[in-house]
């Protein structure tokens, strides 16, 4: 009887390891799933974004292309609109240097200027997530402007080739 006992008081102990490991495992897997619809999820918001900086892009330059002075950009928000080649300012605060840029994806085409829409400020980000095309009109943006509370007026002066923030 006293064998029966100690055989009982055992198992559950075995037992209480034995349903821990698959709470542990179950989590696990959970954060694994969630981990992967996140990633999916971000791969088909990145792709959609692309889109809307490429049908701007196309709107912006039949905008410009009608002679009219004003565009409304809604999309992408969060994206920056920016003319190439340009003086970017890279490094730390205590590190910067400034140097004439244009993105790879320009240069490879052979295009001596282009106006990107770019998830970031940097060539680097218009190369890695960014839509561009040509600028043989030679436009330039006095700064880059980023898309917060579309929509943006962007005002565009024939006389001087500069689009700018209205």
């Amino acid at each position: 009887m006293i064998k029966l006992n100690l055989m009982r008081n055992h198992k559950k102990g075995f037992l209480l390891a034995e349903e821990t490991l698959k709470i542990i495992l179950a989590v696990i897997a959970i954060v694994f799933l969630a981990y992967l619809l996140f990633s999916l999820y971000r791969a088909n918001r990145g792709a959609e974004e692309l889109n809307l900086a490429k049908a701007s892009l196309n709107f912006l330059f039949q905008e410009v292309n009608a002679q009219k002075t004003e565009a409304d950009i809604y999309n992408p928000e969060g994206w920056t609109i920016n003319s190439w080649p340009n003086t970017y300012i890279s490094g730390a605060w205590f590190w910067k240097t400034s140097e004439q840029r244009t993105p790879v994806s320009c240069t490879n085409l052979g295009w001596s200027s282009c106006i990107c829409f770019c998830d970031g400020k940097s060539p680097d980000d218009c190369d890695s997530e960014g839509a561009c095309l040509e600028n043989p009109q030679g436009f330039k943006f006095e700064q880059p402007i980023e898309i917060f509370n579309p929509p943006i007026k962007l005002i565009v002066d024939y006389q001087n080739k500069k689009i700018s923030k209205g």
